[in-house]
């Protein structure tokens, strides 16, 4: 089973990557692929709560994780406003899903 990662560095309100990126999440783990999600920057805006924030429910739903990187977060002052299940992790934890954890990583 291929792993993947796909990591969202777009902020859904300004651009329409965040939703191409959830659709390629969706298909991917339909094709039997074990996918996660990592925000960053301003993609973590993708899960604060309201908005597009239903959307990233809708893929933990269906199995995929979603994890946003600690600083974006705290730098956005949106700490308390995330969903929940988006596991917060430190930007090493990026790299090592990046280096060994995952087969293919792809960033938007």
């Amino acid at each position: 089973m291929t792993k993947l990662l796909l990591v969202l560095s777009k902020d859904p309100f300004t651009t329409e990557i965040p939703e191409l990126v959830t659709d390629i999440a969706i298909e991917a783990k339909g094709k039997g692929a074990d996918v996660s999600l990592y925000l960053i920057e301003d993609g973590v805006t993708a899960a604060r709560h309201g908005g597009f924030s239903e959307r990233i429910v809708e893929i933990q739903k269906k199995g995929i994780k979603v994890f946003a990187d600690d600083k974006s977060v705290l730098s956005r002052g949106i700490y308390d406003k995330l969903i929940d299940g988006v596991e917060i992790k430190e930007i090493e934890t990026l790299l090592d899903f990046i280096v060994d954890d995952y087969d293919r990583t792809a960033w938007f």
